[in-house]
């Protein structure tokens, strides 16, 4: 599946650049153990929500392998396998009226199919988990 998706042969990283990814808690603990990392050296609350990190040098995701700050420059996920669901969907994103869309943001966007039939039901059930688990704290 990778393979076929287009950001993988240009070595797009543009999604992971300033990014403002929530997580949920169960992923946050994935990677937590998978990595070594503590859960606050790559995620931040905000409003309730964790959210992935951006290197400061960078101002790319604590976890794009890359050293340039460039939002064309090239980078790889060192988590790939075990990457976040919000991660794993993208360039799909939900719209105002909670449609699942092609985001603008993404390069590369035409060359993607349309959303699947189920997209928004994916994405709708990501976004309630996240918000669910920040009201429980």
């Amino acid at each position: 599946m990778a393979r076929k998706l287009p950001c993988i042969p240009t070595g797009c990283s543009a999604c992971c650049r300033e990014t403002t990814m929530p997580i949920t808690k169960a992923e946050a603990a994935r990677l937590a153990r998978r990595t070594g990392m503590q859960v606050s050296d790559f995620a931040v609350d905000i409003n309730g929500a964790l959210t992935l990190l951006n290197q400061s040098s960078t101002r790319a995701c604590v976890f794009l392998l890359t050293d340039s700050s460039d939002i064309n420059a090239e980078g790889l996920c060192s988590v790939y396998e075990i990457r976040p669901k919000g991660c794993q969907t993208y360039p799909y994103v939900l719209d105002e009226q909670d449609d699942a869309i092609l985001d603008k943001g993404c390069p590369h966007r035409e060359q993607f199919p349309d959303p699947p039939g189920d997209m928004a039901f994916t994405l709708l059930n990501l976004e309630e988990r996240i918000l669910q688990e920040g009201s429980d704290d």
